[in-house]
């Protein structure tokens, strides 16, 4: 039975290396446990439960933390701090002629107003969504 346990503890560390995800890691430590326990010439039945109640223990205890720490998602850019910004326009926004541009910290911007009317250059306008590389703004 060492042996298996030794192919078990090899092929979770092989798994856990080819995947971006924690998918076989808990089974390193109940492999090590139940080999352990093999070196004491247990029975195979308790070193199986054993096997099974560690690996099962450590999900349960730590998959929900490890999810939440290294949840791929949607990280804030820096697009997402323009949003609510006020800016100045500095080129008349037209939507029917798709022109317009904004300055907002420090950048100039392509701009589309939100609600189709011409924004004269000077305004003060509020940054409500980004769509591409365009302000929309109100």
């Amino acid at each position: 039975m060492l042996y298996l346990w030794i192919g078990i503890l090899v092929a979770a560390v092989v798994i856990e290396a080819l995947t971006s995800d924690f998918v076989a890691i808990w089974f390193f430590p109940a492999a090590l446990v139940s080999m352990v326990l093999s070196l004491f010439d247990l029975p195979v039945w308790l070193q199986m439960l054993v096997f099974v109640v560690v690996g099962l223990a450590l999900v349960i205890a730590t998959r929900p933390l490890c999810r939440k720490f290294l949840k791929p998602g949607n990280e804030k850019t820096n697009v997402d701090a323009i949003i609510g910004k006020s800016c100045i326009v500095t080129e008349e926004i037209r939507n029917i002629d798709e022109v317009g541009e904004v300055k907002v910290g420090g950048l100039c911007w392509s701009a589309r107003s939100e609600e189709n009317r011409v924004i004269a250059v000077g305004e003060t306008v509020t940054v409500t969504a980004v769509q591409g590389v365009k302000l929309i703004v109100k």
